[in-house]
């Protein structure tokens, strides 16, 4: 049975399946289902194994794929002196603020399928994003320090902890691993923060760019080192004046 399947459809029952599973939590997610949600509606009890078929399928976490092809977050890529950046934001709260071809780098395959911008009319979503990209253009232009938007970065509650600790960190100022380790209590805690500040999906606004080596070194950086310096450079020159 399982040898007459694969000859017809060129793939075993189990991978089949696996398919079909992950199409109807596509389908879910896409609906505005949670990633949770989305992964028990189309059979699975095992998390890790969803997100790994998730992923595999599709080239990027569930997450990230309900943030871009949800019908109720809207999205946009805007301009900006680091390269163009794509936002998104749900009817409550900012959601990623990243390099628009981060996909691409992160998954090392095209994501021509990638909705590059919807805003929905009428919809706080809409107006989150249209907001967003107004703070960010007045901070690239000098004329803005802190941001007044509400943000829900998707992550662990390390995650979430290192990215609160992150927003402390004034405008013009840098910290180094070791100093924010201590900052969020645990100072053996360096190879971790650089990990968690690696994930931080919310750029600029929650700024992992102020992070920086021991010895004054710049660090990796998602929109790129030359990135990460302009920025830095940016907010030397905004604290002078």
């Amino acid at each position: 049975m399982s040898l007459v399947f694969k000859r017809y459809y060129d793939m075993k029952p189990a991978e089949y399946l696996i398919q079909v599973r992950i199409a109807a939590a596509k389908q879910a997610l896409q609906a505005g289902a949670s990633v949770f949600d989305a992964a028990a509606d189309s059979g699975y009890t095992n998390f890790s194994s969803f997100y790994a078929h998730f992923r595999k399928l599709s080239g990027m976490p569930p997450a990230k794929y309900r943030q871009l092809f949800a019908q109720n977050i809207s999205r946009a890529v805007m301009d900006a002196p680091i390269g163009p950046l794509r936002i998104l934001a749900s009817q409550d709260a900012i959601l990623c603020v990243e390099p628009a071809n981060y996909l691409e780098k992160k998954t090392g395959q095209a994501t021509d399928q990638v909705p590059a911008d919807r805003i929905i009319p009428n919809d706080p979503s809409g107006d989150l994003v249209k907001a967003c990209m107004r703070e960010l253009k007045e901070y690239f232009a000098g004329q803005r320090q802190k941001f007044d938007l509400p943000l829900s970065p998707e992550g662990t509650n390390f995650q979430q902890k290192v990215w609160q600790q992150l927003q402390q960190i004034p405008y013009g100022e840098t910290r180094s691993y070791q100093q924010l380790a201590e900052m969020t209590g645990d100072k053996n805690s360096s190879r971790a923060i650089g990990l968690a500040n690696n994930c931080n999906p919310i750029l600029i606004l929650i700024p992992c760019h102020r992070v920086i080596g021991a010895d004054g070194s710049l660090t990796g950086y998602a929109a790129g080192l030359a990135a990460k310096k302009l920025l830095l450079d940016l907010e030397k020159g905004g604290t002078k004046k």
